[in-house]
């Protein structure tokens, strides 16, 4: 029997307990899947009310994490919030003892408090990933992936990035055809291609300070298609390319060349996500060519390429 132990703390996200209840919580035998024991373990036994709803009531103290095969540690609503003392000292037994942890979210907070992550890579929600660098300076972190694995600490991205995580806990412990079962189960690619980079949304200034800049922007995107480079776009701005180039990265903290890459990507996710466009005609579109320089272009800014991004997100 494979024992999972589940850290719960008081703010604990209730999504962060509901996935690894569904995926070791639930008696799939009848599909050649497991069998697991799944423990929920609270400081002194006590119930404890999680966010945005619910209560859960304890089946171990924190002590009934250390006998256990694997140790996950859920987020909570408030990633600084303080971790009790014994919540430290039973995740640090547990990493003494040999036993594999593992967060959920911003549950790294909760690993970084116990000293868990320096020097090791780490990753969290893309929201918290500056924060986490000041709980855990000694971490190396790494903000593009779903999920980290340094074999006896492993954290993982936001929200359904915990899923990933624990369908890999599964692979790597009873092995890939058990995880596919599960997967397929639960309805889910067993691994996702890509990385939380997909799902952030980092966009640029709308309209950049600067009379003669922000035109200049506002005309660029209407012509995306276009071969526009930054000769065109300091042409239109009515600079010189030297004088453009320092204007336009005072007024977006980019440079041209690097907006304009910047603008056709998120033109052609766009399309991707709107249309039903064949990937070439996306690509000459959004001023990117051929649909070889998309799938580059995607797939270095991303971790994807055009067809795997167009199931993920297409919504028409």
């Amino acid at each position: 029997m494979y024992t999972v132990g589940l850290l719960v703390l008081p703010g604990t996200r209730t999504f962060d307990v509901a996935v690894p209840a569904e995926v070791w919580g639930v008696d799939r035998t009848d599909g050649s899947i497991g069998p697991f024991a799944l423990r929920t373990c609270t400081p002194g036994r006590r119930p404890v009310t999680m966010h945005p709803v619910g209560e859960i009531r304890a089946t171990h103290g924190l002590s009934g994490l250390l006998d256990c095969d694997l140790v996950l540690v859920p987020g909570r609503a408030d990633p600084h919030a303080p971790v009790p003392d014994s919540a430290i000292r039973v995740l640090r037994q547990a990493h003494a003892a040999g036993i594999p942890l593992a967060s959920l979210c911003s549950g790294a907070f909760t690993l970084a408090a116990a000293g868990l992550l320096d020097g090791r890579p780490a990753t969290t929600h893309w929201r918290y990933l500056a924060a986490l660098a000041e709980h855990a300076p000694a971490a190396e972190l790494r903000p593009e992936v779903l999920f980290t694995d340094d074999g006896d600490v492993l954290t993982s991205a936001g929200v359904v990035g915990g899923v990933d995580l624990c369908l890999h806990l599964v692979r790597r412990v009873q092995g890939a055809a058990m995880a596919a079962r599960l997967a397929k189960r639960m309805v889910m690619p067993a691994a996702r291609s890509g990385g939380q980079r997909q799902f952030v949304d980092t966009p640029l200034p709308h309209r950049p300070e600067g009379p003669d800049i922000a035109s200049t922007v506002d005309w660029a995107r209407l012509r995306l298609a276009e071969p526009l480079g930054v000769p065109e776009l300091a042409g239109r701005a009515g600079m010189s390319e030297r004088t453009f180039h320092r204007a336009f990265v005072a007024a977006t903290g980019t440079t041209p060349g690097r907006w304009l890459l910047a603008e056709r990507l998120r033109f052609a996710r766009q399309l991707l996500e709107t249309t039903g466009l064949p990937v070439a005609r996306v690509a000459q579109r959004a001023g990117l060519g051929t649909a070889a320089n998309l799938r580059r272009r995607l797939h270095a800014e991303l971790g994807v390429g055009p067809a795997a991004y167009r199931r993920n997100y297409q919504v028409c």
